[in-house]
Formats: structure tokens, C-alpha cells, sequence
């Protein structure tokens, strides 16, 4: 439906006892470049080796296999990284230059060639292709130096999504006869680490000697212990046996941070996260009864009481901000926040033909009282709270609001096919805000259709004039305000804290050049960005 909510809550990260680990916290009481613990693999309590890059399950992945570029989840700046130049020769044909001078981590010279064989690669195996690359791709090929991507159709917005890709090595994965089911155990990549030991319990990178940025790479080996319970997960952070972790930590201030001066935690806006409602079914189906519960919903109380104040509420113009302020239509009213009018709701409904009857039961234009439900998954207390607190917004005005919690399986399937009247769920969120665009209105399974919206996310994605993107990209804001599809409610958070201890050098609110998430993409730039303290 749109970015799933992967990292709920105070995750279960931790794990005790085992040898690695604590020799790790006394090797870092001696040493100037311990290595790093990493709370972040909420699988458990054990784990299979599968480092599989299209698979997503060990995040040791990410420190080993590289993309063309990274696209920063925050901002959504573009670093080169495995490419160094790209451009459009029109509409219909992208070229990339590819670094000179890479390894993969066998010593074997990584070229064009595997660049060329990944992307088909993907095509000869559809289930790797999340992005559905291949539905606008007609060929991809490699000469010389340079990867070329000719189009079916014209798609300048591909690029974002074809620069995420990981890229494996030919000589090995040619001879792999499903790489779909692959495990990988033991992977090749061009990325600064690799897999030096693995047990059902953690699992350790060392670098990588042939790493092309060998001298940017400061921490000898990284640790990924399994799951835990969650206190255990807090404790073995706050104790400093983890030095980074991504934890949902009440009050971080006093659990966290007060008495240490090397504890540190940056919580950056992410996906917004929204009242999705059905819109197949009435009343949900009418835009103005869609706008009278976003204005009767208090976000700010919302974000101070169930988020702790960590997250800002979120624009209903679907932009991650303030990160993604250079595309925000200058023209929307309060820069498409909504603000709480229980008021304004009130009439909004009498417009739209909605009346009370004695009991004040709100009832719609055709006479039936109005009641749904929200659903959420069991666990997410968050989420849970924020729609109890929405169920309170609205009673005044007249509507019976329950709050279901199913397993996260039934949450997600209930959304498929249909069966829900509302839930919560991320909405937006990506880096380039033409995809949060494209997956609300194009992949989305609660009823909202728009010919122009569908016109103008075609016109974004066959011009290469910024210029022009802007113009639809103010549109499409527009039509967020007018037809509230989703009702945005704040920015889900990309949850991270570091201990500085020993490394500094971590991103943060003054120096955003990485989300500090240490399950994101772009941990290639926080790990050479990383250097001892002096």
C-alpha cells in the first residue's frame, strides 16, 4: 500500500552473554578503534546466513554491496558512489559512467559489465525487481566505461530507483542458478566490509582491504548481536555494550542522554504517518468529510503525548519537512499544515449535507450514524495511543470510533483486500517526492482515483526540466489539499542513537549528510564519514 512501518516501537535487539560481544565491550575499553555493536537486527532469537542483497533480511547487508549512488532518505541529496557522472540523452535513454579503480572484495576488478548484469539480472528474475524497473526498461547494456538504459517510454524519474539498486558480481552470480533463494552465505561485494565470522547468534564484519575508500573506513569490525527482549535491548545500549542502536527510548533525555556526554540521538522525520480511510465506502468517499476529521483531529497533542515530542506534526501537502522544502507549492496556506478546528469540522460536515439527530449521533446525508474503526497492529503502542486520542477528537462531533490491534499479518492483509474502514500507515516518505507521489496515487488499495493526478505524475516523469517538475509537483500538492486522499498526521521517525565514546563524526540535526539509522542505505556514508576520537 505505501512504505510499511518496518521498526515499531522499543524493538527486540538485544542479546546476552555471548563471548564476542562482551570481549567487544573490554576490547573497547583499551583500544582507540573498537568495534562498533550494532543494535539493529530485530530478527530472533537467532539468525540464518542470508546476506542475499534483494532479500532484506541481515542489515549486515548494507556494508557490503553498493549502489550507483546514494539518495540520502532525509533530504534526498545524491552522493555518486559506484558511478561517478550520469545524464539523459533525452527522455529515453540514460547514461552512467562507472568508477575506475573498484575491487570487488575477492581482488577481481569490478567493471560496466556487472553494473549491465545486475540490471538483467532483474529482469530474468521478476521477483527481484521491486521497483518494477523492467516495466519501463526495455534493454541495458555496457560499453566501455559506460552502463546505458534505454526506456520503453519515456521515465526520467527512474533514475532515483535505479541508483538504489545494489550491484552483485558477474563472475560469481552468473554460475548462481536462483538468486531469488540464494542465501549468499558468503558474500562478495565492493563495500567497505566483509563477512569475517557468522554464528546463529551474531555475526561480524571486518574490512574489506581492497575497499576503494579504504583510507575513509576507521572501525576495524562491526557487530550484530540477535534479538532480545526489550528491556534487555535498552539495557545493553544504556550500559554501552551497544554503541549504536535504533530504539524507540521513552524519554531519551533521562534514559539516554543526561549523565553522559558521549550519548547521543538524532530522530529525523521519515514517511509521514496517516488515517488512511476506505475510500470505496461511504461517507469516507466524500472529500469534505475526509477534511472535517483532519481538521478535528489536535496533532500537536498527538505528537507531545503519544511520540514523546520527538516528531513534528506532518504537512497535508505529503513532503518530508522541513527536508524537502524546495519543492513545497510557496502558495499553500501554512505550508499545508492543518491546523485543530473543531469548529471549522463542524461546518464542513453541515455543508456536505451531514446532520445530528437528538442523541447527537452525527448521521450522513442519507440518515446513517457514522461509525468506523482503526486498525493497528498489536504491539504498536504508539500507533495505538494516537488512535485512541483520534477516537477522542471525534466523538464531540458525533462519531463512534473503535481501535482494533490484529497481529501485523491481519493489519497488512485487511489492507489488500479491502476489509478495514480506516488504519494507520506511513504515506510518503521517499526521497524524491515524485515517488511518494506515484505509490499514494498508483499503488494504493483504499479506493482514491485521479486522471490528473495520473496526468501530471506522467508529465513529471518525461521531462528533465526542473523546472516544469515543480509545476506538477505543486499540483499534485494541491490536489493532496483538495481531495485529502490520506489525512497526514506526523513524521514517522528514523529512531538512532550512537555512543561517541570512541567515533565522531556521526550525522545530526546541524550536519544532515546521513539519516543515523543503522538500517538505511545510506550507512555507507556514516561509516566513511566516521573517524576516532582524537
Amino acid at each position: 500500500m505505501f512504505t510499511a512501518k518496518l521498526r515499531k516501537g522499543v524493538l527486540a535487539l538485544g542479546v546476552g552473554g555471548f563471548v564476542l560481544a562482551a570481549g567487544a565491550s573490554s576490547f573497547a575499553k583499551t583500544a582507540k578503534t573498537p568495534p562498533l555493536v550494532i543494535g539493529v537486527e530485530a530478527a530472533g532469537p537467532t539468525f540464518t546466513a542470508n546476506f542475499n542483497p534483494f532479500a532484506n533480511q541481515r542489515d549486515g547487508r548494507l556494508y557490503i554491496y553498493e549502489p550507483m549512488a546514494l539518495v540520502n532518505p532525509y533530504s534526498g541529496q545524491v552522493t555518486p558512489w559506484l558511478a561517478t557522472a550520469w545524464h539523459f540523452q533525452n527522455a529515453r535513454q540514460l547514461r552512467m559512467t562507472v568508477r575506475q579503480g573498484v575491487k570487488w572484495s575477492d581482488g577481481t576488478p569490478f567493471t560496466a559489465k556487472d553494473v549491465a548484469f545486475t540490471f538483467n539480472l532483474l529482469k530474468r528474475f521478476p521477483a527481484l525487481d521491486g521497483a518494477d524497473l523492467w516495466g519501463v526498461l526495455s534493454s541495458v547494456s555496457a560499453q566501455g566505461n559506460t552502463v546505458i538504459f534505454d526506456f520503453k517510454k519515456p521515465a526520467v524519474q527512474t533514475l532515483t530507483e535505479i541508483l538504489q539498486v545494489p550491484i552483485v558480481p558477474a563472475h560469481i552470480w552468473s554460475h548462481v542458478k536462483n538468486p531469488v533463494t540464494w542465501p549468499d552465505a558468503h558474500p562478495v561485494g565492493t563495500g567497505p566490509y566483509v563477512l569475517q565470522s557468522f554464528t546463529p547468534y551474531q555475526y561480524v564484519l571486518a574490512k574489506n582491504t581492497h575497499y576503494w575508500q579504504a583510507n575513509k573506513v576507521q572501525v576495524p569490525k562491526l557487530v550484530f548481536p540477535a534479538g532480545a527482549a526489550n528491556q534487555a535491548a535498552q539495557l545493553k545500549l544504556v550500559s554501552g555494550q551497544w554503541q549504536w542502536a535504533t530504539l524507540f527510548l521513552p524519554n531519551v533525555q533521562s534514559t539516554w542522554v543526561k549523565g553522559n556526554p558521549y550519548h547521543k540521538y538524532w530522530f529525523p522525520g521519515g514517511a509521514p504517518v496517516a488515517l488512511v480511510l476506505n475510500l470505496k465506502k461511504p461517507p469516507f468517499n466524500n472529500p469534505r468529510f475526509r477534511q472535517a476529521v483532519s481538521y478535528a483531529i489536535n496533532r500537536r497533542a498527538i505528537v507531545n503525548k503519544a511520540e514523546f515530542g520527538y516528531v513534528p506534526p506532518a504537512s497535508q501537502a505529503l513532503l518530508t519537512l522541513p527536508a524537502q522544502k524546495s519543492w513545497l507549492n510557496p502558495k499553500l496556506a501554512n505550508r499545508g499544515y492543518i491546523p485543530y478546528e473543531p469548529a471549522k469540522a463542524k461546518q464542513l460536515l453541515k455543508s456536505a449535507g451531514f446532520r445530528w439527530n437528538a442523541h447527537g449521533a452525527l448521521l450522513t446525508p442519507s440518515g446513517h450514524p457514522v461509525s468506523f474503526t482503526i486498525q493497528i497492529p498489536s504491539g504498536w503502542t504508539d500507533w495505538i495511543q494516537t488512535s485512541d486520542m483520534i477516537a477522542q477528537d471525534l466523538k464531540p462531533l458525533g462519531m463512534s470510533v473503535t481501535v482494533e490491534t490484529p497481529q501485523y499479518g491481519a493489519w497488512a492483509a485487511n489492507q489488500t483486500n479491502g476489509s478495514f474502514t480506516g488504519v494507520l500507515n506511513g504515506a510518503g516518505g521517499q526521497p524524491d517526492p515524485y515517488w511518494s507521489f506515484y505509490y499514494l496515487f498508483h499503488s494504493n488499495t483504499f479506493g482514491f482515483q485521479s486522471p490528473k493526478a495520473a496526468a501530471l505524475l506522467a508529465n513529471w516523469n518525461s521531462t528533465t526540466s526542473h523546472a516544469q517538475q515543480l509545476k506538477d509537483a505543486y499540483q499534485l500538492e494541491n490536489l493532496m489539499m483538495q481531495e485529502t486522499p490520506v489525512i497526514p498526521l506526523f513524521y514517522g521517525a528514523n529512531w538512532a542513537e550512537y555512543n561517541t565514546r570512541y567515533y565522531v563524526g556521526w550525522p545530526n540535526a546541524k550536519n544532515p549528510y546521513a539519516t543515523a539509522a543503522p538500517y538505511l542505505q545510506d550507512v555507507l556514508m556514516v561509516i566513511t564519514h566516521l573517524r576516532a576520537r582524537g
